[in-house]
């Protein structure tokens, strides 16, 4: 696999959710999440699904109402249209700010910022969540859900957080992550796997929660909760068969381009989910002494 600088992993980023953002929300959607949909306890529809790990990191929220001062000031980290932090203000007294690399992204979530009349409690800035401006305030919860992969490197991805997050408050990381098993040999379909997705789905730090939690440890993160989400997932539906059927095909045939190798990446993450090589996890840590 050819190596990429930071420079070149957040371009790639850029250049795909510049790309596909448009196209994504372009026709009726039932959510405005970028993230998968999870069909957790007490899910009854899809727009729930998709809620479902907002709704999780709202009761952190809650959680942390106790220790600091309102309104808390949440940081989400790849911060898509703003979608998370819009529900977030919605159902508590938070300041947000949201990070996204794409500036076609940070256009659409200041018009749904200002939709939801939540100017002036929640922004979007456009950068590099591994540059982030020192004049961002203190924040007590931070927040990536499925963006950390996209870190060219875990350690700066922690670097980065950990000058904003304040004594007490939490990191919280929602993504895929490698599971005890990718860590044995694989089979040449299994590496194979492994290679396409972290290609595709522009997946650099697709890492185990072990490594992840050494990485946060030494910059004096402990970690407080890891929940695994992955039965909650809807795999292997009808339309995932057909994506897997075209890259089969595709094998054949001279396909490239950045919707293809997303194709490629996305069959391959939902065939090692199923597989057990990856696993969809909820991890926080919390800086400094526990609650």
């Amino acid at each position: 696999m050819r190596s990429t600088t930071p420079i070149t992993a957040a371009q790639e980023v850029r250049d795909y959710y510049d790309l596909n953002t448009a196209r994504w929300f372009g026709r009726p959607r039932v959510s405005d999440a970028i993230h998968r949909a999870v069909w957790g306890e007490g899910v009854g529809t899809e727009a729930e699904a998709f809620q479902y790990i907002d709704r999780l990191i709202l009761g952190e929220i809650q959680e942390l109402s106790g220790s600091f001062r309102a309104p808390l000031h949440v940081l989400d980290l790849g911060c898509g249209i703003g979608a998370s932090l819009v529900f977030l203000a919605s159902h508590s007294p938070i300041r947000g700010m949201g990070i996204t690399v794409s500036g076609v992204q940070a256009e659409y979530a200041r018009r749904r910022i200002e939709e939801a009349a939540l100017t002036g409690r929640v922004e979007c800035l456009e950068c590099d969540f591994l540059h982030l401006p020192r004049s961002l305030p203190p924040t007590q919860l931070a927040f990536s859900i499925e963006a950390f992969v996209h870190s060219p490197n875990p350690d700066a991805y922690f670097s980065a957080t950990v000058e904003h997050v304040v004594p007490g408050g939490l990191l919280i990381v929602c993504d895929d992550f490698l599971s005890e098993r990718a860590e044995q040999p694989l089979s040449r379909r299994e590496a194979r796997m492994l290679d396409e997705m972290r290609r595709g789905w522009l997946a650099p730090s697709l890492i185990t929660v072990a490594h992840a939690d050494a990485c946060a440890r030494r910059l004096g993160y402990r970690q407080v909760k890891n929940v695994d989400l992955t039965k909650f997932l809807d795999l292997r539906r009808p339309r995932d068969l057909i994506v897997a059927a075209t890259v089969a095909l595709g094998r054949h045939l001279p396909l490239f381009g950045y919707r293809y190798r997303s194709l490629v990446g996305g069959n391959a993450l939902q065939a090692a989910l199923v597989a057990g090589l990856i696993e969809f996890r909820f991890v926080a840590w919390q800086k400094g002494a526990p609650r």
